[in-house]
């Protein structure tokens, strides 16, 4: 007589079957963050690139000068911020966006501003504190060694400039300690942020 082939799984096999589940979930959970993590890391490099890009169609339609950090507008009580300078020469606006920037925010209160996750080099579009004034690309001897955007870690905030002090409080290091950073001849590159202001090194000064 044959024997009755026995229907379903057994208790112990079905805590063997979800047991081998789960640590297989454990062991491939990192990769899954890590490669997250990586593929946000180059969407944002190229987010910045873009902006270089978009600065330098803007100097070419106004004397070769780089996109202010601030323009007074007719006003004279609201300031356009460079996101709101940029965003013809842009695609989309997402461009402004660092996917792993969880808390995007405009500049401050009295800007006209967008949502971004990148600061700009004020040490090169906001000469001497005034807004409007930034330098010319042709006087930048140096700019494939010379920081234009950055992650930016200060909430309401559109910049930074090397001057102030408190780099981490400005520039973040969002991408495994790093940062990504353009620079003026449209080139991008992760760093970690303490590597561009050394006593050797000042990639924020043209």
């Amino acid at each position: 007589m044959d024997r009755q082939l026995r229907a379903g799984f057994t208790l112990i096999e079905l805590v063997a079957v979800v047991a081998i589940i789960l640590i297989l979930a454990a062991m491939l959970l990192p990769v899954f963050e890590q490669a997250t993590k990586s593929a946000e890391a180059t969407s944002c490099l190229a987010n910045v690139r873009h902006l270089t890009l978009a600065s330098q169609l803007y100097a070419s339609d106004y004397d070769e000068g780089l996109p202010p950090a601030l323009l007074d507008l007719p006003d004279n009580t609201t300031k356009s911020c460079w996101d709101v300078l940029l965003l013809p020469y842009v695609s989309s606006r997402q461009i402004y966006l660092c996917p792993a920037d969880e808390n995007p925010t405009a500049g401050p209160a009295y800007t006209n501003s967008l949502t971004h996750s990148y600061g700009i080099n004020l040490d090169l579009t906001m000469i001497g504190g005034y807004p409007g004034a930034s330098l010319k690309l042709t006087c930048i001897p140096q700019p494939g060694e010379t920081i234009l955007f950055f992650d930016l870690a200060q909430a309401f905030s559109y910049g930074w400039r090397a001057s102030w002090g408190n780099m981490s409080q400005y520039v973040a290091a969002r991408h495994n300690q790093a940062c990504n950073f353009a620079f003026c001849a449209g080139n991008a590159k992760r760093i970690k942020p303490p590597e561009t202001l050394t006593n050797t090194v000042n990639l924020w000064e043209p």
